[in-house]
């Protein structure tokens, strides 16, 4: 569904505003939010979390990350990946003249606990409430978490293990590699497109969070709808077909696209233009998920460490089952 950001629950304190996405268009796996930074302002207080991954993608002006290895001048395009796990207390400071933009994603998991490294304090999630202790274990606050955050999945991914890896993504350092998808032979010609793998640069594992390059008269998948994963699109550049189980309709820069799992909403976004396109697109990763293609004979499951692409009889296609290779 497309999300009208007039709809969308709105917070911030002074100098930060946050659009939140991802609550407006039904995801629960994972927030997406677009932030806006005023000058002089900063994000947060320096933290880390225990059981989620954090990703940001700057949009506009610029932002200064204050994490434990000092400052770092952010510039459109960049990104920053933190996996879960890892004691890398950081926030944003806008040290500009104009605002900061970014969009922000952070997996939603049970029993996170984030730490605000320069007090020592602590924020504890439980399954229904949370709690805000200092370094001798004092509650200082708590009270029950929102409605989005109910009923959360167990961490899941791989925690930082110490494997050194970059937080800061320049725009541009990660290879846009051609789109080659999966799909049996006879379903495989869907057009040019390229991806760049952001997420997987900063070691994140409980989404993947990428760009697609959709050059004109390509599509982005066949039409599909996810059993366990949830979905999220925001266009950056160009203008793409949305097609979705109620018909094509053309979106552009700035337009939002959630599809929470489970949903049968089957979606694909076309190129009919002469320019390319530049999405952002971000999904949930979970050991298993199946896929619905209401308009072929396809189905995919990935289940017990292997993935199949099989008609909707069951019977696999030539070449599958294969090893599930993330």
């Amino acid at each position: 569904m497309i999300v009208d950001p007039a709809t969308a629950p709105t917070s911030g304190e002074t100098g930060m505003h946050t659009l939140h996405l991802s609550v407006a268009g039904g995801l629960t796996q994972f927030g997406a939010y677009l932030d806006t930074l005023d000058p002089g302002a900063w994000s947060s207080q320096r933290h880390w979390h225990s059981a989620e991954d954090e990703f940001i993608y700057l949009l506009s002006g610029t932002a200064t990350l204050r994490d434990d290895n000092g400052l770092t001048d952010l510039f459109p395009g960049d990104a920053v990946c933190w996996p879960h796990g890892q004691p890398n207390g950081h926030h944003l400071t806008n040290r500009g003249d104009v605002p900061a933009r970014w969009l922000i994603v952070g997996s939603r998991a049970r029993g996170d606990i984030c730490t605000y490294p320069d007090d020592g304090r602590r924020q504890i999630n439980s399954d229904t409430s949370w709690k805000i202790v200092d370094s001798g274990g004092n509650i200082l606050k708590g009270g029950d978490l929102p409605e989005e955050l109910l009923n959360l999945r167990d961490r899941w991914g791989t925690a930082f293990d110490g494997t050194p890896r970059p937080n800061v993504i320049r725009a541009g350092s990660v290879p846009a590699i051609y789109c080659a998808n999966n799909y049996p032979a006879q379903f495989a010609d869907l057009g040019d497109a390229e991806d760049i793998a952001l997420s997987d640069a900063g070691g994140l594992t409980q989404f993947g969070a990428f760009l697609e390059i959709l050059h004109p008269g390509g599509q982005t998948s066949l039409r599909h709808w996810h059993e366990e994963e949830d979905e999220f699109l925001y266009v950056l550049e160009g203008a793409v077909t949305l097609v979705e189980n109620d018909g094509p309709r053309p979106i552009g820069p700035g337009t939002c696209v959630c599809w929470p799992a489970g949903v049968p909403n089957a979606h694909c976004l076309r190129n009919d233009g002469t320019e390319p396109a530049t999405l952002f697109i971000v999904g949930s990763r979970f050991a298993e998920d199946a896929c619905h293609y209401p308009d072929i004979d396809l189905h995919y499951s990935r289940r017990n460490g292997l993935r199949t692409f099989a008609m909707k009889d069951g019977t696999p296609y030539p070449g599958w089952p294969k090893a599930v290779v993330r």
